[in-house]
């Protein structure tokens, strides 16, 4: 079953928990969630790139793909309390590959983007069946889940959802029980080091994103 994932950016007079709580409840799917996004000084140890490409979504919304679930995610969003910038907004369907299971409130999100040296399926490839053993070592007690882009997936919806396709090729989700969590395990050497320079092989880091979202 293929997933979705809305990533909104709000416009400033929009509350991102409002929208959030309205997606959740017109969806009405069990595996759907919601993210919003941690203030920008919540994480100092992060740095991040900035660029038109790399814009953070204020909101993540996740849902199993459906015709009912599009049917109210775009009856949701037109509604003008919650008013997104379609801009800047976008979205992305998935093959999720749960490496370690889990769930908890902070979310690490990390779009990724390929090596243009790269094909789209050596870079799937590479990441699960080479670079998961870092995380498979390094990341317990924690998640560990790697969202596969399908672009073809995500075109043929783009004119029914009225916001373009994200061209992120993967994202990460690692899920932590607080930020405290989330900053130890980004400092620990073996993944500051060893764990990104493996990710050099096949991550363009230069139109990658990385943050931290609180999830519901």
């Amino acid at each position: 079953m293929k997933e979705a994932q809305l990533y909104l950016r709000l416009t400033s007079e929009t509350e991102p928990q409002h929208v959030a709580d309205a997606l959740l409840s017109e969806v009405n799917d069990e595996e759907s969630w919601a993210s919003i996004r941690l203030p920008d000084d919540a994480l100092p140890v992060l740095t991040r790139t900035e660029g038109p490409d790399l814009a953070l979504p204020d909101l993540i919304f996740s849902f199993t793909l459906s015709d009912a679930a599009i049917d109210a995610v775009t009856t949701t969003l037109q509604r003008p309390e919650n008013a997104i910038d379609k801009t800047s907004s976008s979205f992305a369907v998935f093959t999720r590959h749960v490496i370690l299971e889990g769930r908890d409130t902070v979310r690490l999100f990390y779009g990724l983007r390929k090596l243009p040296s790269m094909s789209l399926d050596q870079f799937h490839d590479y990441w699960l069946n080479h670079h998961a053993d870092y995380g498979r070592r390094m990341i317990p007690p924690y998640s560990y889940h790697q969202l596969h882009a399908d672009p073809a997936a995500a075109a043929s919806l783009s004119g029914t959802l009225d916001i373009p396709a994200s061209t992120l090729d993967g994202v990460v989700e690692v899920d932590f029980p607080s930020v405290a969590a989330l900053v130890a395990q980004l400092t620990r050497p073996d993944v500051a080091e060893e764990a990104l320079e493996d990710e050099r092989k096949f991550i363009d880091h230069s139109r990658s994103m990385i943050w931290a979202y609180q999830t519901s």
